[in-house]
């Protein structure tokens, strides 16, 4: 028996965020080429399409996909966030969106996740994301390091209250400082345990 070949269709939504109308089509493509929807993380990925079909699938939608193995920065994960979660100190819809449009799809020597959470729960699991944010009162606490990989670990704090105006600054600092020394499919907490936390914490310094 030959087995069929099939791709996963990824569409690219900012933040996870989809509009109603947005949610009916990826559900009418799904039954219209009849695969399977999952949720995974913040994306909604269509599973069991033919290439042809997932070639198809995608100009019907009418947005573009996301690669699910790229060295880049992938979408920002953020929590439900002002207004809509009565125990949010920030608005991490608005900052995890900034992020994205400034920094989706940045090229990098691996793939580098960023999830921002309005309060300490952490909903977005921030602490297993390379580069993490959650609000408290005075602004934001950074962290930087995680992995939820077969290399997990959990991020390190690095700064506090934060204000949002300087968030984009800092994690500018950041990536310049794994473009520079990262190697191919390094991670930034495995680039920060090579060199060692003091490297890393001199180049934040630096500026």
């Amino acid at each position: 028996m030959t087995l069929r070949s099939t791709l996963p269709l990824a569409p690219y939504l900012p933040g996870g965020l989809v509009a109603p109308a947005q949610l009916y089509r990826i559900a009418e493509i799904g039954e219209k080429y009849g695969a399977t929807i999952k949720l995974a993380g913040n994306s909604i990925v269509i599973l069991g399409l033919s290439p042809e079909d997932r070639a198809l699938a995608l100009a019907e939608l009418g947005l573009n996909d996301q690669s699910l193995s790229a060295k880049a920065i992938r979408s920002v994960a953020i929590c439900a966030g002002k207004p809509f979660c009565p125990r949010a100190l920030q608005d991490s819809t608005a900052l995890g969106l900034a992020l994205e449009d400034r920094l989706y799809g940045t090229k990098l020597p691996g793939k580098l996740r960023i999830g921002v959470s309005g309060c300490p729960n952490a909903c977005s699991e921030i602490f297993i994301k390379d580069i993490g944010l959650y609000g408290v009162a005075a602004g934001y606490t950074l962290v930087v390091g995680g992995s939820a990989g077969r290399n997990a670990q959990a991020g390190r704090m690095i700064a506090n209250k934060v204000p949002s105006a300087e968030v984009l600054s800092l994690i500018g600092q950041i990536l310049d400082y794994y473009k520079k020394y990262g190697q191919p499919d390094e991670r930034l907490g495995e680039l920060i345990s090579r060199r060692g936390f003091e490297d890393f914490a001199v180049h934040l310094g630096a500026d």
